[in-house]
C-alpha cells in the first residue's frame, strides 16, 4: 500500500514537473505566429466571416494558457458600408490548463482594448452582424448536442473592455448614434452566481444633437444559464444635452433600483427622474414586450412645479407670454407607448388660476392621429397676445415656419367653462376641431355671450396661397351694452342685435394680420341708444348755423342718441372697412352716411347725416320745423373710440337753400347768357319803352303765329344751358 501511495505521488509530481517544464519550454520552441492561417481559417468557421491577424500574437502555457492578438480586423459583410465590422487593436483572454483534465473551463479576465465597431441596418432590416450570431448559434447547438452526455463548468474570471468606440446606423429609421469611450468592467461570471457590471459610454446623435455620458451600476444573473438574463439596476445615470446648442442641461437618472428580465421580456422601474433644466418628471415605468417591435411601456407621471416661460426663453431665445402667467406651471398623468401608439389619461395640467383636464389617444404616432378631449374651467386669451416688442422679435421666425405647420390627423372637443379676452367673457365654449396635415377646421364652435348665442367656425389652411384663414362668425341676440362696456372700458352703445362676419386672412401670421383681411360684415341692433353722440345736439346747432337768430341750447344731461334700428353692412378690403349700409332710426329721426373704419390702425372717416323726421318731446319750439327733413351732414374722423366729430357748414347751407338756388336759377341763366353772347336788343328797345304795351302784344302775337328759324346764335345757347342747369 505504501509503495502505491509512492508511485502515484511520484507520478503526480512528474506531471507537474513536466507542465512547469512545458510552461517555459514551450513559448521557446512553438511560434503561435506560425499557425495564422490555421487560427483565422477555425475562426471563419466560427463566425463565417474573414479574419486578419495582422499584429503579432503574444502567449504563454502556464499556469494560464494566455493569448494576446494584435491588430485584429473582421471583415464587413458584403453589401455594406465600409471594409471592415470591426477592427481591434489588442485582444487578449486566458484559460486554466489544469481545470481541462476535468473537462472544466476556467477563463482567465478577457479584455479588448482600443476597438472601433461598425453596427449597420437597411432599409429591409438586414443588419451586418446577424450571420455572425446564426454561425455562433449553429455551432453552439451542435456542441452541446455532440456533448450532452458529459458534464462540465465554464467560468470566466471577468470582461475588460476599454475605449470602445461604435458607430450605429438603422436607416430603416432614419438613426445615426456614436457611442465613444465605452467602458465595461465585470466580476467572476459563472452559471449560478450574478455578475456585478460596471459601464461608462459617450453617446452622441448627429441628427439630433443628442449628446449625453451614460453610467451604470447594475448586478447581473444567469449570464452563463440557460435562463434568461435579469438584470437589477442600482444605479443609471444620463448626463449631456439635447443638443450641442441647448443651455439647459438634460439628466436621467434611477431614484430607486430598477430591474430588466430578458427571461419575462419585462422591465420596471419604481421610480424614474427626467430632468432638463429647471423642468422635472417623475414617472415609474412598467415595459412589456421590450426586446420586439410590439414592446409597451406605461406609468404615472409627475411635473413639479415650475416657471415655464423661463423654460421657453431658454430653449426658444423668446419669452412666449409678458408676464408671470406661466410661473407655476404644473402637470400629471397616466401615459401609455406601444408599436407607433401614445395614450394619455387622466391628464392634469394647472397655471395660474387655470386647470386642464383630459386625454388623448394618438394611435399613429408618426402621422399623429387620433383623438382627443380637453375641459378647461377658463381661458386667459390676453395672457398670451404678448406686445409689440414680442411680435415684432417673433415676426421672421412665425413667418418663415408657417408653411412647414402640420397640424397631424386629430379629430378632438375642447370645452372652456370661461374665456376671458380684452375685457370680455365668454362662457360654455365648446369646440370640435378636426385636423388634416397643413388644415385646422374648428367647427362648430359654440358658447354662450352676453345673454346671447354665439355661433363660429374657423377653418386654417397653412399651404393655401391666399385665405389661409377663413372666419365664419355669428353671434345672435347680444346684449351690445356689457359687450361694449367690457370690450372698452366705458358705455358706448346699447340695444339687442345680431352680428355676422366673413372673413378671409391671406397672412394670419403676419404682425399686422387684419392688412390682409377681407371679406364682408353685418351688424344689426334694436332698441338701443349711442352715447357721447347726440343728433339732437347736433341739429341744435346746425340750426344755428343756418339760423343766427336761434341760439344753440345748453345741456348738461348725457349725451345719448337713441334708436328702434341700427343696421350697418360693408366690405373689408385690406384691412379697411368700408360701409354700404349705414342706417339709424327712431321715431323721430333717421341717420344715413357713408363710413371707412382702419380696422389695423382702430380710425374712422366719413360722413353720416341725420334727419329730423317728426319733432320729440325735447324740441318744442316750432323752430326745428325748419330742419324736418332736412339732412345734416356730420363728418366723423380720427380715434375709432373717440372720433372727432363736426358738422359740415357747406354741405348744410346747400342742403338748406336748395329750393333758393333753384327759384334763382333761370335770372342765373339770362345773366350768364348776356354775358356770354351780349344782351338781345329787341329786348333793349322793349325796356327802353314800357309803355308801348300794344305795339309789344302785337309783336307777341305775330312771333307766336309766325315763328322765325332758330339761329346758330341760339342752338348753342340752348347746347350751354341744357349743358350746364340740365
Amino acid at each position: 500500500m505504501k509503495k502505491l501511495v509512492k508511485w502515484i505521488l511520484r507520478i503526480t509530481i512528474t506531471l507537474v514537473l513536466l507542465i512547469v517544464i512545458a510552461a517555459f519550454v514551450l513559448p521557446m520552441i512553438i511560434d503561435p505566429n506560425d499557425y495564422k492561417d490555421t487560427i483565422t481559417s477555425k475562426v471563419k468557421d466560427q463566425i463565417g466571416r474573414e479574419i486578419h491577424l495582422d499584429g503579432e500574437i503574444q502567449w504563454k502555457v502556464f499556469p494560464w494558457l494566455a493569448l494576446t492578438l494584435n491588430d485584429v480586423k473582421i471583415d464587413n459583410e458584403k453589401g455594406f458600408k465600409g471594409k471592415s465590422l470591426a477592427e481591434i487593436q489588442k485582444l487578449t483572454a486566458r484559460v486554466k490548463i489544469m481545470p481541462l483534465l476535468s473537462k472544466n473551463i476556467e477563463i482567465g479576465r478577457v479584455a479588448v482594448e482600443d476597438a472601433q465597431i461598425n453596427l449597420q441596418i437597411t432599409k429591409k432590416g438586414n443588419s451586418n452582424w446577424q450571420s455572425i450570431l446564426t454561425n455562433l448559434e449553429k455551432d453552439g447547438s451542435s456542441e452541446s448536442s455532440s456533448g450532452s452526455g458529459s458534464s462540465g463548468s465554464l467560468n470566466i474570471a471577468g470582461i475588460d473592455l476599454k475605449n470602445i468606440n461604435l458607430n450605429y446606423t438603422d436607416l430603416q429609421t432614419n438613426t445615426k448614434a456614436i457611442i465613444s469611450e465605452f467602458n465595461l468592467t465585470t466580476g467572476e461570471i459563472t452559471k449560478t452566481s450574478p455578475v456585478q457590471l460596471d459601464t461608462s459610454m459617450h453617446v452622441t446623435m448627429p441628427d439630433t444633437g443628442l449628446d449625453v455620458n451614460i453610467d451604470a451600476d447594475v448586478l447581473a444573473k444567469n449570464l452563463l444559464s440557460d435562463a434568461g438574463i435579469q438584470l437589477e439596476l442600482n444605479n443609471f445615470t444620463v448626463k449631456g444635452k439635447l443638443s450641442t446648442d441647448s443651455i439647459l442641461p438634460l439628466e436621467v437618472a434611477l431614484q430607486k433600483p430598477g430591474n430588466i428580465n430578458l427571461n419575462d421580456d419585462t422591465l420596471f422601474f419604481p421610480q424614474l427622474l427626467v430632468a432638463l433644466g429647471d423642468a422635472k418628471i417623475t414617472t415609474d415605468v412598467t415595459g412589456k414586450n421590450i426586446s420586439k417591435a410590439s414592446s409597451q411601456i406605461s406609468g404615472a407621471y409627475q411635473i413639479d412645479a415650475f416657471d415655464l416661460n423661463e423654460f421657453l426663453k431658454k430653449m426658444t431665445g423668446t419669452y412666449f407670454v409678458t408676464n408671470n402667467t406661466l410661473s407655476d406651471f404644473s402637470s400629471s398623468g397616466s401615459w401609455f407607448m406601444g408599436t407607433n401608439r401614445m395614450i394619455l389619461s387622466n391628464l392634469k395640467i394647472n397655471y395660474s388660476d387655470t386647470a386642464i383636464k383630459g386625454d388623448a389617444n394618438i394611435k399613429n404616432l408618426e402621422k399623429m392621429q387620433g383623438t382627443f378631449k380637453l375641459h378647461l374651467n377658463q381661458f386667459n386669451v390676453d395672457d398670451f397676445m404678448g406686445t409689440e416688442e414680442t411680435a415684432s422679435s417673433n415676426q421672421n421666425a412665425s413667418s418663415s415656419t408657417t408653411s412647414n405647420i402640420d397640424f397631424g390627423h386629430l379629430n378632438g372637443s375642447l370645452i372652456i367653462d370661461k374665456v376671458l379676452a380684452s375685457g370680455t367673457t365668454v362662457e360654455n365654449l365648446k369646440i370640435t376641431v378636426k385636423t388634416n396635415g397643413p388644415k385646422l377646421v374648428m367647427s362648430p364652435i359654440k358658447a354662450d355671450f352676453y345673454q346671447g348665442l354665439l355661433i363660429s367656425a374657423i377653418k386654417i389652411d397653412t399651404k393655401a396661397q391666399s385665405n389661409k384663414v377663413i372666419l365664419e362668425h355669428n353671434m345672435n341676440k347680444i346684449h351690445a351694452g356689457p359687450l361694449l362696456t367690457d370690450l372698452a372700458g366705458s358705455k358706448l352703445l346699447t340695444g339687442l342685435g345680431d352680428f355676422n362676419v366673413d372673413l378671409k386672412i391671406d397672412r394670419p401670421f403676419s404682425d399686422a394680420p387684419l392688412k390682409t383681411a377681407h371679406g364682408k360684415i353685418k351688424y344689426t341692433l334694436t332698441d338701443g341708444a349711442i352715447y357721447g353722440v347726440d343728433v339732437f345736439g347736433m341739429m341744435q346747432k346746425g340750426l344755428s348755423m343756418l339760423y343766427p337768430e336761434v341760439k344753440e341750447e345748453s345741456t348738461d344731461g348725457e349725451k345719448k342718441t337713441s334708436f328702434t334700428l341700427m343696421q350697418i353692412d360693408g366690405d373689408i378690403d385690406k384691412g379697411v372697412f368700408t360701409t354700404n349700409t349705414l342706417k339709424v332710426e327712431s321715431p323721430y329721426l333717421k341717420v344715413g352716411g357713408k363710413l371707412k373704419i382702419d380696422l389695423v390702425n382702430m380710425t374712422i372717416n366719413g360722413t353720416i347725416e341725420p334727419m329730423l323726421i317728426d319733432i320729440p318731446e325735447q324740441l318744442v319750439s316750432d323752430k326745428y320745423k325748419k330742419l324736418l327733413n332736412l339732412a345734416i351732414p356730420v363728418s366723423l374722423s380720427g380715434s375709432l373710440l373717440e372720433p372727432k366729430i363736426s358738422i359740415d357748414a357747406k354741405k348744410l347751407l346747400l342742403a338748406s337753400q336748395k329750393e333758393r338756388i333753384d327759384k334763382e336759377k333761370d335770372k342765373l341763366k339770362g345773366k350768364l347768357m348776356d354775358s356770354l353772347f351780349g344782351k338781345d336788343k329787341s329786348k333793349e328797345k322793349d325796356a327802353k319803352d314800357p309803355s308801348d304795351k300794344s305795339e309789344q302784344k302785337t309783336k307777341d302775337s305775330e312771333s307766336k303765329e309766325e315763328k322765325e328759324p332758330e339761329s346758330d346764335k341760339d342752338k348753342i345757347k340752348n347746347k350751354l344751358l341744357k349743358g350746364i342747369f340740365g
